[in-house]
């Protein structure tokens, strides 16, 4: 009995470790995404622009996502950032599969399977700009861990998406606070 409350633990602990703003309630299964999600159009790469507290990319810049389509239908993920401090490179791959309208189920290839996936909801994009991410967990029932993403085609977006994509998450009813900015500055060409 011991072992498996330390499992429990465990799991729960990953779970809050993936998703960084913690506060009291439930996800909200019922926030609307992009309705007919084109997942083709989707792919490519996005520039990390401003995002909630994420333990994964701590102290990281020069962040992007790419995505791909696998042979199975799935999408491959690359995340990839440079540590600040150091100037190493970091980066992490895994799938993420289609689960509903603009919902996906991301894994990541060295994560434990116990962990399971995250999702990743996408609530806005217009596919050659901007795009808002949002996932969230539930933890023991009475936790959620949210992480919000504004994502942008250019390293170097024109204000005007940033702006779009804040102010739908502010009608959302998620909360502005906790976005920070993330450096694009200094990356070269290359990343």
């Amino acid at each position: 009995m011991k072992s498996v409350k330390q499992i429990v633990i465990l799991f729960c602990l990953v779970h809050a470790c993936l998703s960084q703003v913690l506060s009291k309630g439930v996800c909200n299964q019922q926030l609307p995404t992009v309705k007919n999600f084109d997942a083709n159009r989707y792919l490519g790469r996005w520039y990390e622009q401003q995002k909630y507290p994420f333990i994964f990319e701590l102290g990281g810049k020069c962040i992007y996502a790419q995505y791909g389509l696998l042979q199975n239908g799935d999408i491959s993920v690359y995340n990839f950032n440079i540590n600040e401090l150091t100037g190493a490179p970091k980066d992490i791959r895994g799938s993420a599969k289609i689960v509903g309208p603009a919902k996906l189920l991301v894994t990541f290839d060295n994560m434990p399977a116990f962990a399971g996936g995250a999702n990743y909801w996408v609530l806005d994009t217009d596919y050659e700009n901007y795009a808002v991410v949002y996932s969230c967990t539930d933890i023991l029932g009475f936790l959620k861990g949210q992480v919000v993403w504004i994502l942008t085609r250019e390293r170097d977006p024109k204000p005007q998406y940033i702006e779009q994509a804040r102010e739908l998450i502010k009608q959302l009813g998620l909360s502005l606070g906790p976005l920070q900015r993330t450096n694009q500055n200094g990356c070269g060409s290359s990343n």
